[in-house]
This record gives C-alpha cells, structure tokens and sequence, in this order.
C-alpha cells in the first residue's frame, strides 16, 4: 500500500479567535457555547433554530468568550458576540429569511468580513463574503454604540 493512502487527513483549523489580553487563551468551553446557542436560537423554529445553533457552535468555537448581546430597537433584538486576543464576531439573526450573516474584524482593523450562510441547506454553505467598513457592519447588525466593540 502506498504510505500516503494511510495517513489520516487532517487540516490545520485557525481559530476564530486567540483571546483578549485580559482574558486566557483558551477557546470556549463547547458545552458552555452549546448552551448559549440553544438559548439563542429559543424561539425560532426547530429546523432553523437547530441550523442556527450549529452555526454559531461552527462559527465560535474558537472564540475565548461569547455573550448573547442586546442589540439597536429595530434591529433583531440580540446578538451573538464573542471575542480573543486578536478579534471578534457578530451574528444576529432571528432564523428567519434566507441567511444568517457572522461578521468578523481583527482588533484595531478599520474593516470588517461578513459572511452570509444559507439558512434554507443543512450544510450552511457560504452564500458570499463580503468586506465593509467595521463601524457600519456593526450598526447594520444593530449594535447600539458600534465603538465600544471595535
């Protein structure tokens, strides 16, 4: 048998997130995140609710921390934040619609990456990536004060 058949294939995963100064480096517990998205996606319905708890499991795996936020009146009423040393992310969604949005910036970084997942396939594929100016892909998200999260 040729030797490389027999290797296992692995990839090397890149956290999301490496930790804020101030706090360890060491990815979210997944149960802890587990719980989280469950409360999260509470109310929507149980096929989107459970595609959206598996986004957010993907999605924030390796973030240090992760908090259900409150977010803008008019816009979905919270969010989902977590953050490391060198970054953070956003998603809000209610589970309705066609995707669900998670915006990503490194710390200090003037710009922001959303990427929109299909909420209507189980897989989540990427539907697009798009990079914006952080302070407005955080307002449309519905952060109140898009300043104290840069």
């Amino acid at each position: 048998m040729h030797p490389a058949r027999n290797r296992v294939k692995t990839r090397e995963v890149k956290p999301l997130f490496l930790g804020l100064t101030k706090f360890h480096n060491m990815p979210i517990d997944p149960d802890t995140l587990s719980s989280l998205a469950s409360e999260y996606a509470k109310g929507m319905t149980s096929i989107r609710g459970r595609r959206v708890q598996r986004l957010l499991k993907r999605e924030f795996s390796g973030a240090d921390e992760v908090a259900i936020v409150e977010a803008a009146a008019g816009a979905v009423p919270t969010a989902v934040f977590g953050f490391s040393a060198t970054g953070a992310a956003l998603c809000s969604t209610d589970g309705t619609g066609k995707h669900a949005s998670v915006i990503k910036w490194l710390h200090g970084s003037r710009r922001a990456l959303e990427t929109r997942f299909d909420l209507w396939k189980d897989s989540l594929p990427v539907l697009d990536s798009s990079s914006h100016p952080l302070v407005d892909s955080l307002t449309r998200a519905g952060i109140r004060d898009p300043k104290e999260h840069v």
